[in-house]
């Protein structure tokens, strides 16, 4: 009996279905769609299934090497027995069906975030739970940053910013969030214990206290391959949520003041002055807008 060859679209189905979905090998590659024997060659003193054991259990066992990888930190709060129980259940409860690992990441803090029990625990457990979570974000976020173009690979501007003109008035100008740049809105205060996580893994300090229950603001973004990470007010994280696309200086300000219920005067002082820093660090980029043809 002849088998065809598979299309590569087909073989890739084929292979992330029998690795990543739950059952033995034998049952997984019957209701995959390909003929075992048209997906993989049997060597002499090898089977096709014992193959593709060898393949499904490789490719298991990398998956769970890169999101260890990407979330180094979780793993050194909750410990590796934990972590690793974790990323198995996430590993078999959400098949990867990219061909890229990058986007395991994500998938795991969903896991994450959906997986607690919900049972009733005392306040100190509820919070670890939660925190666990908050630093998985913070991780995933931190990998797309890296993972991303920095704000230096895009055009200089033209001009140099100044707080003054800006007080004046600035509606030749457009400013735009660049794709690097993650937000994130924490219910806890991670800084202290990112940076005793940090420090506990390269010098093996005592275990890390528990942050404080406090709503922070934070930015990451990256220039010349460097993660930056900078704390952010209420009205900061707002004004860059909102400016995802190129929006003129001007109605950026006036719906910014609106939202946070303050003054547009008040609001243009506070903006002309956090502006240059925020363009220097890689969270803004500014644009001269471009003016209307005339018509004649």
């Amino acid at each position: 009996m002849t088998y065809s060859t598979p299309e590569l679209s087909q073989l890739q189905y084929w292979l992330s279905h029998v690795s990543n979905s739950h059952g033995d090998v034998s049952q997984k590659w019957l209701i995959s769609g390909l003929s075992l024997k048209q997906s993989a060659k049997a060597a002499s003193h090898f089977v096709a299934e014992d193959q593709l054991e060898t393949y499904s259990a490789a490719h298991v066992k990398r998956m769970k090497a890169c999101l260890k990888g990407e979330f180094s930190l979780l793993c050194a709060l909750m410990g590796e027995d934990v972590f690793d129980v974790l990323v198995q259940a996430c590993v078999m409860a959400l098949p990867s069906q990219s061909v890229t690992f990058h986007t395991l990441g994500k998938a795991f803090v969903r896991f994450l975030a959906n997986s607690w029990p919900q049972s009733k625990f005392n306040a100190s457990q509820s919070a670890l739970f939660e925190v666990y979570v908050e630093l998985a974000r913070f991780e995933r976020a931190k990998a797309e940053v890296l993972a991303s173009k920095g704000s230096e690979q895009m055009p200089p501007a033209e001009f140099a910013l100044n707080e003054f003109e800006l007080l004046g008035g600035g509606a030749s100008l457009n400013i735009m969030v660049p794709d690097c740049v993650r937000l994130l809105m924490s219910e806890y205060d991670i800084f202290p214990l990112l940076s005793q996580l940090e420090n506990r893994q390269t010098k093996g300090v005592e275990s890390p206290a528990m942050p404080a229950r406090e709503t922070r603001y934070i930015a990451l973004t990256q220039q010349n391959g460097q993660l930056i990470t900078q704390p952010l007010t209420h009205w900061q994280a707002d004004l860059l949520s909102h400016c995802n696309q190129a929006t003129s200086f001007e109605q950026a300000l006036a719906n910014s003041a609106r939202r946070q219920g303050v003054e547009p005067a008040v609001h243009r002082a506070r903006l002309a002055m956090w502006l240059p820093a925020a363009v220097d660090s890689g969270l803004l980029v500014v644009e001269t807008a471009k003016c209307p043809a005339a018509t004649t």
